[in-house]
């Protein structure tokens, strides 16, 4: 793994992207244990090999587990679940690293598993809360020691039958999660009583549909894409004025994350504002980038258990945005960030935390001379993340140029098309290319059909990334008003009412109607002219020259 600072080539353009997330490890790492407390052979699909999940399941064959996999490209796995009988040797080291997931669930696990286990982790995981667990365990029979109420963890011979148990799950949900999880393994069944105020829930009702799913013994089973690995993109795409698309994300998932879309259209309101992130966790760090460059004040509450993540994530969160310029305080369960933030150059420091280079990297994707420590510690759950964000620059989003006839569209199309190196479209000339003069066929057929073959064009030139320059009236068509406004970046290029005239009459183009050129160009102009500034991103004057035009374009994505 490299811990060369990394820097980012910034975006040139905006991008219109497809993207498929890697399998959710918060998923992954549950299906897992409940498909190895199930009789019979599981495969499960999609199981993404991260740092994290691999250390699962490394640490599950020490325990004598039956699991592997049989295509990690694909992350495919076989499981044939059954407790495994004692091992030879006395003790089995369990070593996590730094997944609180991984270290918690397999604290539990080890309590119905004959054998006796030493688990522990990295020296940011010998920090992490776990006494809670253990605790409860201990209710239950279990022989088992802590350090201080944190790893390493010593657990004993005998394997626990069930019974009551407390549990304080107001630091973390996977103490719950690490419990019901073992449920099935307890002839004596488990009475759970909780207490303090349950945080990230979303992901105990992700525990409890696995178990619901694995109840009907199902044999295959498939991960979902992960939604917290997508929280980076939308944001991104949100401060650059692009779109991003993921090709396995479910909508109506229960994972906690698939809430962002409407986090990020509530801040799009000017003013202060408040996000509440207790069922949020994973993406406040993103939530607070984005609060960075909004007008107003945001206030994020509900996140006081990010100070017992892989860092003390509300402490380096404020201390390295604090270097870029943003204007950043900590408080008790959150964050108060003040909006506005002009960036500046800056190393950061992820604090070996994936989740902080995620954000981070989005500040990177923005303004040149921002770099990055340590960014490999991203394959603790998105080992591709890179490439994937390397693949945004290659994803532009479709430049569609409108106005008047005669104000230089195709002229200025072509030219960006070359600057920029993307296709250049002009659907006039597509038009006339599949049906012959514009003129005869409006004759024979109507400007309403006209207008329908020239609504389908512009709809399949949409989808090709390319600078399209459209006709002059493509815009009195309501349906490719709202396909521009959706699907591109619009440019709305005028000229002097006079010089339209004068380019019209150079070029020998007939009036549209039965009125002379210098009648009819103001009344078309007075008439489409709100028409184009209602869906422009910009509207750039034709003297102006291209070097402005792809300025402006790029200043869509430099904050």
């Amino acid at each position: 793994m490299s811990t060369t600072p990394r820097s980012l080539a910034p975006l040139r353009l905006p991008f219109d992207a497809v993207l498929t997330m890697p399998g959710s490890k918060s998923h992954a790492n549950r299906a897992i244990i409940a498909a190895c407390l199930t009789k019979g052979t599981t495969i499960i699909e999609n199981a993404t090999p991260c740092d994290d999940v691999t250390l699962l399941i490394n640490n599950l064959q020490k325990m004598g587990f039956a699991i592997r996999y049989t295509d990690r490209k694909k992350g495919i796995l076989s499981i044939r679940g059954s407790i495994p009988k004692k091992q030879k040797t006395n003790t089995a080291i369990l070593h996590c690293g730094n997944a609180g997931t991984t270290l918690r669930f397999l604290t539990a696990l080890a309590c119905v598993v004959p054998g006796s286990f030493k688990i522990t982790g990295d020296k940011h995981m010998l920090k992490r809360p776990i006494g809670d667990l253990t605790g409860a365990l201990r209710e239950l029979g279990a022989t088992i020691q802590d350090t201080h109420g944190c790893p390493p963890v010593l657990v004993g011979d005998e394997v626990i039958e069930g019974g009551a148990a407390h549990i304080d799950v107001s630091k973390s949900s996977q103490f719950l999660s690490a419990l019901l999880l073992i449920k099935s393994a307890l002839p004596k069944g488990l009475l759970i009583k909780t207490s303090g105020a349950k945080t990230s829930k979303p992901y105990i009702t992700l525990t409890e549909k696995v178990l619901r799913d694995f109840k009907k013994k199902k044999k295959n089973y498939v991960i979902e894409g992960d939604h917290s690995a997508a929280g980076a993109f939308l944001v991104l795409a949100e401060l650059s004025s692009s779109r991003v698309r993921f090709t396995n994300l479910d909508p109506l998932s229960l994972q906690a994350d698939v809430k962002l879309p409407l986090v990020i259209k509530k801040m799009r309101r000017k003013g202060p504002v408040t996000i509440n992130c207790s069922d949020l966790q994973d993406q406040v760090m993103n939530i607070a980038v984005l609060a960075a460059f909004r007008d107003g004040t945001t206030k994020i509450t509900g996140a006081a258990n990010l100070r017992y993540k892989e860092c003390d994530r509300l402490a380096v969160l404020t201390k390295e945005l604090k270097k870029v310029g943003i204007d950043i305080h900590e408080s008790e369960d959150g964050l108060v960030i003040h909006g506005c933030t002009k960036l500046k150059a800056a190393l950061l420091d992820p604090h070996d935390d994936h989740r902080m280079v995620f954000c981070f990297a989005i500040l990177a994707s923005l303004h040149r001379s921002i770099r990055i420590k340590n960014p490999d510690c991203v394959s603790k759950s998105y080992p591709n993340f890179f490439n994937d964000l390397k693949s945004l620059h290659k994803s532009s989003r479709t430049i569609a140029i409108v106005g008047m006839r005669g104000v230089g569209k195709s002229t200025l199309g072509k030219k960006l098309s070359l600057e920029l190196k993307l296709k250049n479209i002009d659907t006039d000339r597509v038009f006339v290319k599949k049906y012959g003069n514009l003129r005869a066929f409006v004759d024979q057929n109507g400007f309403k059909e006209f207008r329908k073959e020239e609504e389908r064009i512009i709809q399949e030139y949409l989808q090709s990334r390319s600078v399209i320059a459209l006709g002059g009236g493509a815009i009195e068509s309501r349906r490719t008003r709202e396909r521009l406004k959706d699907e591109a970046i619009v440019i709305h290029l005028e000229a002097k009412t006079s010089e339209i005239i004068d380019r019209l009459k150079k070029s020998n183009r007939p009036p549209l109607t039965k009125l002379s050129l210098e009648k009819e160009v103001p009344l078309i102009l007075k008439k489409r002219t709100p028409l184009y500034r209602s869906i422009a991103t910009f509207s750039i004057s034709e003297s102006r020259s291209t070097a402005d035009a792809i300025k402006l374009l790029s200043s869509l994505c430099s904050l």
